[in-house]
């Protein structure tokens, strides 16, 4: 069942907001001169997705990498993820979004105008001569019309492209997540996110954006989109069989999302909880007894001053697959 419109466009700008969830690749090497070097004792992975294994004492955590939105039906080893799951303790899984349905339904009713333009504007008419060619451009890679964004405040664009992004190559952000949680399930090993953040002062601050700041990250976005047409399922593919360097060369943080950054402090606060509150979880789970599984993109895992940067210093032993 198709969601009303402006429900899926709370539910898009929310998820946005969430670091992990910025699945969109940045062009060129923009990403790979942010990855992180942390000292890892490279070891022979087994065959399928990369995992790195964190020791201290009798205590271990194992790491799944993700690389966001993934083709729906792609083929990947799930019997190396059944055994991690063996006596783990718990699962740490990746952030998600916390809005209660009052508190949606409220900001529905005096947000939810704020993702169209004033009666008698349109779109496209209204972008700089900077932005409106590579705009239509990518909506004719996509496959729509002018009619599609007509209406669109650059915000609102911005963020259907990603969904239109993943509709064209049949991309879903539910896996891996909903099999490792059918993994765990059928394991008894219980899993929950990191941490549930309040997103909804941030997407008030976001909305709040002029529309010559909606417009350079509508430009973002439409970087974001013509790079993942050419290397998102490149990125799953290279996913599936651990070949961390090829993940890499076609994986990078989403334009995007550092626009929104850049210029909404409350965002910003978001991405920083994202990697110190991974920190924390796992540097406490290598506090207790036995096993657990954690399960982070790519992008917060291995980028500078990223999770196992952080961890590195202090003074985890991280095991991983050599490059």
């Amino acid at each position: 069942m198709k969601r009303p419109r402006r429900l899926s466009q709370i539910i898009a700008l929310a998820w946005a907001l969430l670091p992990c969830a910025a699945w969109a690749q940045a062009p060129g090497n923009q990403g790979q001169e942010n990855w992180g070097a942390p000292e890892i004792v490279e070891v022979q992975a087994k065959p399928g997705p990369a995992v790195w294994h964190l020791t201290r004492g009798d205590s271990e955590v194992w790491i799944l990498g993700t690389v966001g939105a993934m083709p729906d039906g792609l083929k990947w080893n799930k019997d190396y993820l059944a055994e991690l799951l063996d006596g783990a303790r718990a699962i740490v899984m990746p952030p998600r979004p916390s809005i209660g349905l009052f508190e949606g339904a409220w900001f529905l009713l005096t947000n939810g105008s704020k993702f169209s333009l004033p009666r008698g504007q349109s779109l496209e008419a209204t972008l700089p001569a900077g932005i409106e060619p590579r705009f239509a451009a990518i909506r004719e890679k996509l496959g729509r019309d002018v009619e599609h964004y007509r209406t669109d405040t650059p915000l609102r664009a911005a963020l259907r492209i990603q969904e239109d992004v993943q509709d064209k190559l049949d991309l879903s952000r539910d896996e891996p997540r909903d099999t490792i949680r059918r993994l765990a399930s059928s394991k008894h090993v219980p899993s929950a996110p990191v941490a549930k953040y309040e997103v909804l002062d941030a997407a008030r601050d976001v909305l709040k954006l002029t529309p010559e700041q909606q417009q350079v990250c509508l430009g973002q976005s439409v970087d974001d989109a013509d790079w993942d047409l050419s290397h998102a399922k490149a990125a799953a593919d290279a996913w599936t069989v651990g070949d961390i360097r090829a993940v890499k060369a076609n994986y990078g943080e989403s334009r995007l999302a550092n626009c929104v950054i850049a210029a909404v402090h409350s965002v910003a606060d978001i991405a920083e909880r994202d990697a110190a509150d991974y920190t924390a979880a796992i540097n406490d789970a290598l506090d207790k007894p036995g096993k657990t599984i954690a399960v982070i993109d790519i992008g917060p895992l291995l980028r500078k001053n990223g999770v196992l940067e952080r961890l590195e210093a202090l003074h985890v032993t991280i095991e991983g697959p050599a490059e």
